[in-house]
């Protein structure tokens, strides 16, 4: 697929060829090593042919500054970023590009991973990724009809963990009568109950780290107004 989305972004781009481009930038980690070396040696020959830099780039902080290309208005730093995806989970205080201090992060899963392994227990097709799914089955879903703990709920710090979230999830599950568990509307419960807790969790971080830097606003050089 590599070829074919280098021909739509020049395109998008309104340039001829690659030879128009003034650099090729790729994400070199961290993350998922084989999709890294696919893009990175992509990347290589692509600047080899055409005499072009290359420039490596940090995987995390191209996630978080791609806000800053989205916008008409860029988010001026410092901001405070919330970074979750399959594999990563954390809060950030981004002063200035290369400038990121990790305020708190994942004690053992990514959120992603959680909802991947939650889709998978809950036997949903999980080819699209297992995200998408139990969304989409939580719509129908009612949170409160399956007991499910907020993680860390009476932790004031910065940092995750949804591998307890995960477990009980599980409990739930198979404690659950055979008819039960095969219901939709069962699956659809215990879909939405999870991702309530789970998002539950994610913005009690965030109000925590809203409040740390309202209170280090000085030592910070002014406190973040912008979350991405």
């Amino acid at each position: 697929a590599l070829g074919s989305m280098i021909e739509l972004a020049l395109a998008r781009a309104g340039l001829a060829s690659v030879a128009d481009v003034d650099a090729v930038g790729v994400t070199v980690g961290p993350g998922l090593e084989i999709c890294l070396r696919v893009g990175a040696e992509g990347a290589k020959r692509i600047a080899a042919a055409h005499a072009k830099p290359f420039v490596a780039v940090h995987h995390l902080e191209a996630h978080v500054l791609m806000a800053r290309l989205a916008c008409d208005a860029p988010p001026q730093f410092p901001f405070l970023t919330l970074l979750v995806s399959g594999g990563h989970c954390q809060l950030l205080l981004s002063r200035a590009l290369g400038d990121h201090r990790v305020i708190g992060g994942t004690l053992d899963d990514a959120l992603g991973e959680a909802y991947d392994k939650v889709a998978r227990l809950l036997e949903l097709p999980v080819g699209g990724g297992g995200g998408p799914a139990l969304e989409a089955l939580a719509r129908s879903g009612d949170p409160a009809a399956v007991a499910l703990p907020v993680p860390m709920a009476r932790k004031k710090n910065f940092d995750f963990s949804f591998a307890g979230l995960k477990t009980a999830v599980r409990v739930a599950v198979e404690r659950a009568p055979a008819e039960q568990r095969a219901s939709q509307a069962f699956r659809a419960n215990v879909a939405a109950a999870f991702q309530n807790a789970a998002i539950t969790h994610l913005e009690q971080r965030l109000k925590y780290a809203m409040g740390l830097c309202a209170k280090q606003a000085v030592s910070w050089g002014g406190a973040p107004r912008t979350l991405v």
